[in-house]
């Protein structure tokens, strides 16, 4: 029966432990707070919250977390609070833990509001939000912290290690060139001399009050002598002024005697401008008074002021663009010229060096002894280039002419104060359908743009297979791409005060250098 003394024994342990735990919940303080009164906080950082968590004011708990979700990117905690609380609408939420890798919770901090102000009802948020520091927060700085000490460190370490060096070598020799420059006198001589030059100066003052105790007559007399000179001088003055009254009263009889040539010069005038007298039909006469040779005067100074302002509203720009295609790996170069003689009108000049060269030659040729022939199409390696015309109407430019050596017009809207320009333009292809090219370009630097766009929208893209002949034969590609096609680039554009700007830079330093 040894077993059933081993069940009894067990089962008094187990009934013993579980009366000791059931009295240690009935005495612990619950971890819950019984109440309906709910309200929220939004959180940029929930971590180790945990529904349950108490919910605490001033170190008292007054509710738990109840749930935790994600809202607008915020981590947003639902509280359950005790009935009866006085909380003001703007009192605050914080996140705090308990030790540094414990869990958290939250604490409320009701605002200084007087009684007459309004109270937080159930269900409405707590507003106003003060973060916590997290101990994951705290590591990451931390950890972000330690290398830029160790740099601080080794700088000291290397700062002391040279002012070792220093004060071993270089300050050891300047003390002792110092104390050799000190033992060569330069010191006691400048204050030798400072001493004999105060000894002078005391026999100086000696002097001085000697000469002011024993010359009281002489002093009286170049008082008097100075007495003198003031009186003199004051006797002048009024000689001055009467010559000077006489001088002005001189002036204003010649004023008087310039009246009457004045008034004839009024009456010439006069006859000149009304048509009297002899001398209106002079040269100034004819001026003045016949009209026709008036408006032909005039109408030449407007002409020279109409050409003078054209030529100050003459501009241009010149700029150079790269475009590489994204599925073709084509590359290509343009240089750019606009040319503005008005502010409505301008004209567009391109240069483009690519894979698609000039215009394709397209040839057909009978075969021999055979009904069919053959299509050879040639595209020789040349310059293709743009002339366009074209008229600004406010933000939108509309022009037409050669695109591509094809024939082509196209549009631009500037955005964003001319920081973004939005091109599009319609020429000829190798297909039936037009080749339409959509571009932004957009502004990074005062003269760097960078773009980026659409060539060939309408056509689907395909590619072409080249006839290379026998296979052991070297080729440089077996097909070509054509149809639509993306492509990156950028552009470089310089108006004509940068051309002058980099024009007086660069030839000042090939002048020095030259020099």
């Amino acid at each position: 029966m040894r077993w059933i003394s081993r069940l009894t024994t067990f089962a008094v342990f187990a009934i013993a432990v579980a009366g000791m735990a059931l009295l240690i919940r009935s005495r612990a303080p619950t971890a819950q707070a019984s109440g309906k009164f709910h309200t929220y906080a939004k959180f940029r950082d929930g971590a180790r919250l945990a529904v349950g968590s108490p919910v605490v004011i001033a170190g008292v708990q007054v509710g738990v977390i109840n749930k935790l979700t994600v809202e607008d990117g915020l981590a947003r905690i639902d509280m359950r609070l005790r009935d009866g609380l006085d909380l003001p609408v703007d009192s605050y939420a914080t996140r705090r833990a308990d030790s540094l890798f414990g869990d958290s919770y939250i604490e409320i901090i009701p605002s200084g509001e007087d009684a007459a102000g309004r109270r937080l009802r159930d269900g409405e948020p707590i507003p106003h939000v003060v973060e916590g520091d997290s101990t994951d927060a705290l590591l990451r700085g931390m950890a972000a912290a330690m290398p830029k000490v160790d740099n601080a460190l080794d700088r000291v370490h290397d700062g002391a290690l040279d002012g070792r060096t220093w004060v071993a070598g270089p300050f050891a020799t300047r003390l002792r060139a110092a104390a050799a420059w000190l033992a060569e006198g330069h010191i006691e001589r400048p204050l030798d001399s400072a001493d004999r030059a105060m000894i002078a100066l005391d026999e100086f003052t000696e002097s001085a009050q000697d000469a002011v105790a024993t010359g009281g007559p002489e002093l009286l007399r170049k008082l008097d002598s100075f007495d003198r000179t003031i009186t003199t001088t004051r006797t002048r003055m009024r000689e001055a002024r009467s010559g000077f009254v006489s001088v002005m009263q001189d002036t204003r009889h010649g004023i008087d005697r310039v009246d009457e040539p004045l008034a004839d010069a009024a009456d010439l005038m006069t006859a000149i401008d009304r048509g009297k007298g002899d001398d209106w039909k002079g040269t100034l006469g004819r001026l003045v008074n016949e009209h026709e040779l008036g408006d032909t005067i005039t109408d030449a100074t407007e002409s020279v002021r109409d050409a003078a302002a054209s030529l100050n509203r003459f501009k241009s720009w010149l700029g150079a663009r790269i475009e590489a295609d994204v599925f073709s790996r084509d590359v290509r170069f343009y240089a750019t010229a606009e040319l503005r003689a008005r502010h409505d009108k301008f004209y567009l000049i391109e240069f483009e060096r690519g894979p698609l060269g000039g215009l394709p030659h397209d040839e057909l040729s009978d075969v021999a002894s055979s009904p069919s022939y053959v299509r050879r199409q040639t595209i020789p390696d040349r310059l293709r280039f743009t002339a366009q015309f074209g008229k600004q109407f406010g933000p939108l430019a509309l022009r037409g002419g050669i695109k591509d050596s094809t024939f082509g017009f196209g549009a631009d809207v500037l955005m964003l104060d001319g920081r973004l320009k939005l091109s599009a333009d319609t020429l000829g292809a190798f297909t039936s359908t037009p080749r339409i090219k959509l571009t932004g370009a957009l502004a990074v630097f005062r003269t760097l743009y960078v773009i980026a766009g659409v060539d060939d929208a309408l056509n689907k893209p395909g590619y072409l297979p080249v006839v290379t002949g026998s296979a052991t034969s070297p080729t440089v590609f077996d097909h070509v791409r054509y149809g639509r096609d993306y492509f990156v680039g950028g552009t470089l554009q310089f108006s004509d005060e940068d051309i002058a700007i980099l024009l007086r830079l660069y030839g000042a330093v090939a002048a020095s250098l030259l020099l």
